[in-house]
């Protein structure tokens, strides 16, 4: 009976914990293959696989090449939408550059990140 009591305790600290932690204390990852060009803030990415990982803080995104080669590092804040859909939301090109991805939704789920691009002021 005791055994039992102390790991229904531990069982339950541990949950605590993980309630606690929340999302941020999470990583999600999610792999995407673009078949052109697209932009990310600060950079072009070629054709190619990549993989995305959230940063446990949520604040920013870890893009790598398929050979495992850190491409760049984004900050996103976290957003929603109403529907499951694709990986990805992009915007469209303007003046022939790259389209940008805009947001990204691991397994397309209604969850996700915007990324933070810089605005111009006209």
């Amino acid at each position: 009976m005791r055994q039992c009591s102390r790991s229904l305790s531990i069982a339950l600290c541990l949950v605590s914990l993980l309630m606690a932690a929340g999302p941020a204390a999470q990583s999600t990852t999610t792999d995407v293959t673009f078949s052109v060009p697209v932009q990310l803030p600060g950079v072009v990415l070629p054709a190619g696989s990549y993989h995305f990982a959230l940063a446990r803080d949520a604040r920013s995104v870890v893009v790598s090449a398929a050979d495992h080669r850190i491409v760049t590092t984004v900050a996103v804040i976290t957003t929603t939408r109403a529907q499951a859909g694709s990986l990805v939301t992009m915007r469209p090109s303007i003046d022939g550059t790259p389209a940008q991805v805009s947001a990204l939704y691991s397994g397309g789920g209604t969850t996700g990140v915007e990324f933070l691009y810089a605005t111009t002021k006209k």
